[in-house]
C-alpha cells in the first residue's frame, strides 16, 4: 500500500511537471513568435521589403530596407544634413512618436516629442561588440545612412530594443524617429 501511494506521489509530480513546462517558451519560441508577427505586421500594412538599399537612395512610403546583420527595418523619411560624417563618441539626440508594440493588445502609441529626448554617444555602428553600450541599438543602424535631422520609420525586433523591450519580448514599430547631432558644424 505504502509502494502504491509513493508511485501516485511521484507520477503526480512527473504530471505536474509535464505539464508546467510545456507553457514555457524557449528563447527559439519567441524568435518564431516574433518572426510571424512582423511578417503579419508587414501584410497588414502592405509594406515592400527591400533586400538592398535603393540606389537612388529614395524610399517609397510603403518600402522599408531590412538590414541584414541586425534584422532592423527602417525607411528613410528625410535624410537631413548628410554633409557631415557623424563622428566617435558624438552625442545624438532622439526623438521619436509612434512608437507601437503591435505584438501585443497595447494599441497605445508612444512619444517623447514633449520629454527629454534620448540620447545616444555614437561608438560605432552596431555589432556584437558596441550593441551593449546602446539603449537601443536598433536606433543606431540607420546612423549610417541619415545626417544631423534625419528621420526614419522603423521596425526593431526585440533583440536589437530597449531593455525593456528584450525582457518582454516585443518587437516595436516606430512611425517616426529623428536624430540631431550635437556638433553638427
Amino acid at each position: 500500500m505504502k509502494h502504491l501511494h509513493f508511485i501516485v506521489i511521484i507520477l503526480g509530480g512527473l504530471l505536474f511537471l509535464t505539464v508546467s513546462c510545456k507553457d514555457t517558451m524557449t528563447y527559439a519560441d519567441y524568435l518564431k513568435a516574433e518572426e510571424k508577427a512582423i511578417d503579419l505586421f508587414i501584410e497588414s500594412n502592405n509594406l515592400t521589403i527591400l533586400k538592398s538599399f535603393p540606389a537612388g537612395r529614395t524610399f517609397e512610403e510603403d518600402e522599408f530596407y531590412k538590414d541584414p546583420t541586425t534584422g532592423v527595418y527602417f525607411n528613410v523619411i528625410s535624410y537631413g544634413d548628410t554633409t557631415r560624417n557623424l563622428q566617435w563618441k558624438e552625442e545624438v539626440y532622439v526623438r521619436f512618436s509612434g512608437l507601437h508594440y503591435f505584438n501585443t493588445d497595447d494599441t497605445t502609441r508612444y512619444t517623447n516629442s514633449y520629454s527629454t529626448p534620448e540620447e545616444i554617444v555614437y561608438i560605432g555602428p552596431v555589432n556584437s561588440s558596441t550593441k551593449s553600450n546602446y539603449a537601443t541599438p536598433g536606433w543606431v543602424v540607420p546612423l549610417s545612412y541619415v545626417g544631423h535631422t534625419g528621420k526614419v520609420k522603423m521596425i526593431i525586433p526585440f533583440n536589437m530594443g530597449s531593455s525593456y523591450d528584450q525582457s518582454k519580448y516585443e518587437p516595436t514599430y516606430y512611425d517616426m524617429v529623428q536624430y540631431r547631432f550635437e556638433n553638427q558644424y
